[in-house]
This record gives C-alpha cells, sequence and structure tokens, in this order.
C-alpha cells in the first residue's frame, strides 16, 4: 500500500479513520466547554459567598441632621375670590405663616409656588359663609394644614398661623 492508502483505512463499518479522529475532537470540545462552565459557575458562587456571606457586612453610615427650633414662614398674600353663592362676588384677603423646624425650611420654600396653587384652589371652593367666624378659621387651618403635609410628604409642619384675614 501507498502512503495514502495507510493514511486512510476503512474500519469494519466503512468509515474511514480520520473521521474517528475528528469525533474525538468534538468529545475533547465537550468537555473543554463542560470544564468551562463548571469553572465559572464555581467561581460565581465563592464570589457571592465572599461578597454576601463573607466578612463583616459594611455599615452604612447614617447623618442625622437635627430638627433645631422652629421657624416661621410666611407665604405671599392671597386674595382669591370664593364659591358664589348669591349674585354678589365675595373675596378673601389671607396672609398665612407656617411654623416648621429649621432643617425642613428649604424643602417648603422650594415647595411653595405647589403649596400657594392648591391653596388657592381650596379657597376658590369655600363659600363665605365656611370661612367665616371662628369655625371658618379652624376649617381654614385644618385644610391648609392638609395641603402642606400633602404636598410636602414626610415633612412634619408644626402649625399654620394667620397674620391677616379679610373678606369681602
Amino acid at each position: 500500500m501507498s502512503d495514502e492508502e495507510e493514511d486512510i483505512e476503512e474500519d469494519e463499518d466503512g468509515e474511514e479513520s480520520e473521521e474517528k479522529e475528528g469525533s474525538g475532537g468534538g468529545k475533547k470540545k465537550l468537555f473543554l466547554i463542560i470544564g468551562v462552565v463548571v469553572l465559572l459557575l464555581g467561581g460565581g458562587g465563592a464570589g457571592a459567598y465572599f461578597m454576601f456571606a463573607g466578612g463583616e457586612p459594611e455599615k452604612e453610615e447614617v447623618v442625622v441632621i437635627p430638627p433645631g427650633p422652629p421657624v416661621y414662614h410666611e407665604f405671599p398674600q392671597l386674595v382669591v375670590d370664593l364659591k358664589k353663592k348669591g349674585a354678589r362676588t365675595n373675596y378673601i384677603k389671607l396672609k398665612v405663616v407656617v411654623e416648621i423646624v429649621t432643617r425642613d425650611l428649604p424643602l417648603l420654600v422650594a415647595q411653595e409656588l405647589k403649596i400657594v396653587d392648591k391653596m388657592q384652589g381650596y379657597l376658590r371652593s369655600q363659600t363665605r359663609d365656611e370661612v367665616a367666624g371662628g369655625a371658618g378659621t379652624e376649617n381654614m387651618r385644618n385644610g391648609i394644614t392638609k395641603i402642606v403635609t400633602e404636598v410636602m410628604g414626610e415633612v412634619k409642619i408644626e402649625g399654620v398661623l394667620f397674620r391677616e384675614i379679610l373678606l369681602q
């Protein structure tokens, strides 16, 4: 036989020996891929262990800003027409002051425009009878407190004061 014929010999099934060598390479590739996957999973598991279970967990530093003394913030003067009950239009002129702790004052100032807008809407939905007298003042105080609390979220206001109330 010649050299070429010796290299390519047929086995019992009629397959050539070169193809057998190729299938052996496929098994090597399969073992190599499985080995890489096992290595990656093992490395990932070890990394997760050291990240979450290994060592002492880091403690977050919580900076607590003291609330400070109460301060007073005066909103701009409001002149709002009240809800009509008859033919005559009634107006209310109002100066509102909010008592709040010092640390929350910048948040209140940042939301001032939104609060004033909601206060005007609230007052426009009220009639003269609903805002007149001591009971009306308390209703306004509660309504404005609710508005400020809704807009400010977690910030607690100490009180709502009225510097001026004028009904016309």
